[in-house]
C-alpha cells in the first residue's frame, strides 16, 4: 500500500491519528501557541520554530504539511483524545498535537504535544504505536527522534530500543533504533519456546536444538525434552510444568502460538517481523518488541500480520 495516496489512521486507548486536516487549525493553535511546546518541538531543517500567535499562521503551516505529504516526503498526523475517556473528555475530537513520520533509511519522527499531555504515560503509548505499528507500515530502517530538548522522553526511548546516534547529526541530541539482522531459520526454536532464530545474543551459536547453547547442560527444558525424544515443550502433557522459563509471558505465547500455528508458521512470521524493523532483542536487553504485549491475543495478531 503507498501510504501517500492512502493515509492510514492509527489509535491507541487514548488516542485516535490520522492525517492533519486545515480545520484542525483552532484546536492545533492551543498547542502551538505554547512555549513550552515549541521549545520542545525539532525545528532542525525547518523554516519555523513551530511557535504560532494566529490561527492563519497555524493553517499556513498545515498547508505546508499537506503538501509535503503529497510529495511523498512524510506524514504529520493529528492526535486526537479518544471519546468515552473521562479525563480526556473535554478535548474528544479535537486536536492535541501531531506526530510526523518518514520512511525509508533515515526515518525522522517528531512528536509535539500540548503541555497537558506530556506525561510518561502518553508518551509511552505513542512510542509504543510507533514501534509496532509506524515503523513496519512505513518500512523504517533506522528511527531517529532528536531528544536532547526534552530529556524527560529519554528512559522511554531506551525501553523501546533507541540508542544515541553516533551518526544522524552528530553532536545534535539525537536517539536512534535500526533494523537488525539476524534471522536465521536453521537455528529454528528452542526447546523451552525461545527463538534462536532472532536470537542476537550469540551469533557463533547454531541453536539449542542444534547444541549450540552454552547452558545446554543445565538447561531443564533441554535435558528434559532431548532425553524425552520432545521437539519442544510444547509437546509434553505435563507443560507447563513450573520450569521458570516457562512461566514468562514471551515464552509462554511463543509455546500455545506453535501449538496452534505450528513450529513453521512461528519461524517465518519471526523472519517475517525482523525484516520490518521488529526488534526480538533491544540492544544490551534480553527484552524486545514481543514483551510489550499485554495479552497473547494481541501477541498473535502482531505475529500473524501480513506486510505489503
Amino acid at each position: 500500500m503507498d501510504l501517500y495516496k492512502q493515509c492510514l489512521e492509527y489509535s491507541t486507548p487514548s488516542f485516535h491519528l490520522r492525517l492533519v486536516r486545515t480545520e484542525d487549525a483552532k484546536s492545533l493553535l492551543d498547542c502551538y501557541s505554547d512555549c513550552e511546546v515549541a521549545s520542545r518541538a525539532n525545528s532542525d531543517s525547518c523554516t519555523s520554530n513551530f511557535y504560532y500567535t494566529t490561527e492563519e499562521q497555524m493553517e499556513k503551516c498545515i498547508r505546508f504539511w499537506l503538501e509535503e505529504y503529497q510529495k511523498g516526503y512524510y506524514v504529520r498526523f493529528a492526535i486526537i483524545p479518544q471519546k468515552g475517556i473521562p479525563q480526556l473528555e473535554k478535548d474528544a475530537d479535537r486536536a492535541i498535537g501531531t506526530m510526523e513520520i518518514s520512511g525509508g533509511k533515515t526515518g525522522v519522527l517528531r512528536l509535539d504535544i500540548a503541555s497537558r499531555y506530556e506525561q510518561e504515560c502518553y508518551i509511552e503509548e505513542l512510542l509504543r504505536l510507533v514501534v509496532l505499528e509506524l515503523i513496519p507500515d512505513f518500512q523504517v530502517e533506522s528511527l531517529k527522534v532528536k531528544a536532547v530538548n526534552i530529556p524527560e522522553r529519554i528512559p522511554i526511548l531506551e525501553k523501546y530500543g533507541f540508542l544515541p546516534s553516533e551518526t544522524f547529526r552528530p553532536g545534535m541530541g539525537y536517539y536512534e533504533r535500526s533494523k537488525i539482522q539476524f534471522f536465521d531459520a536453521s537455528k529454528g526454536l528452542a526447546y523451552c519456546g525461545l527463538a534462536c532464530c532472532v536470537c542476537s545474543e550469540n551469533k557463533d551459536c547454531a541453536g539449542c536444538r542444534n547444541h549450540g547453547c552454552r547452558g545446554k547442560d543445565w538447561c531443564k527444558s533441554y535435558v528434559c525434552c532431548k532425553g524425552g525424544g520432545k521437539s519442544g515443550c510444547w509437546e509434553c502433557g505435563e507443560y507447563p510444568c513450573g520450569y521458570p522459563m516457562l512461566d514468562k509471558p514471551r515464552v509462554r505465547a511463543f509455546i500455545e502460538y506453535m501449538k496452534k500455528y505450528g513450529e513453521q508458521d512461528l519461524i517465518a512470521a519471526l523472519g517475517r517481523n525482523e525484516k520490518a524493523g521488529v526488534l526480538y532483542h533491544y540492544p544490551r536487553e534480553l527484552i524486545g518488541d514481543y514483551d510489550q504485549f499485554q495479552t497473547q491475543e494481541d501477541l498473535f495478531r502482531f505475529l500473524r500480520r501480513e506486510y505489503e
